[in-house]
């Protein structure tokens, strides 16, 4: 198991973290509907962060302090284990794109921003689900 930066979290800091990427998922559903890609890439990524939070939270009492957020899928890993890995993929498909979204000048096309958005969906639906 690598070391990875994290922060001290509870398993009743799980709910609230959930319920921040519930809110992301939400503002991108719209920002789709509004043909605004970038903010729908922005809102994926901050969906599965803090899905992802939620789930450290709860299985290993932390959260990530990684400022690489692609770190955030190996942290998954050492603390939910393989079983998790299918899911884990859809984290680091979204994670991938942040750099585009957030830094560079180029604009997030339609096709992108749609897979990022099924990528957060099915990660959300099974993190909901692996909460109690």
């Amino acid at each position: 198991m690598a070391k990875r930066k994290t922060r001290s979290a509870g398993k009743n800091d799980a709910r609230p973290y959930l319920a921040k990427a519930e809110e992301f998922l939400s503002t991108m559903e719209q920002a789709l509907r509004e043909k605004k890609w970038d903010s729908a890439g922005l809102q994926a990524v901050h969906s599965v962060i803090s899905a992802s939070d939620a789930l450290l939270a709860f299985y290993g009492g932390v959260r990530s302090a990684e400022p690489d957020h692609r770190q955030v899928a190996g942290l998954l890993q050492d603390t939910l284990g393989k079983e998790a890995t299918p899911a884990i993929r859809n984290v680091s498909r979204v994670i991938a794109k942040k750099n585009v979204v957030e830094y560079e000048k180029r604009r997030l096309t339609e096709k992108e921003a749609k897979a990022m958005a099924e990528h957060t969906r099915r990660f959300f639906k099974w993190a909901a689900e692996m909460l109690p």
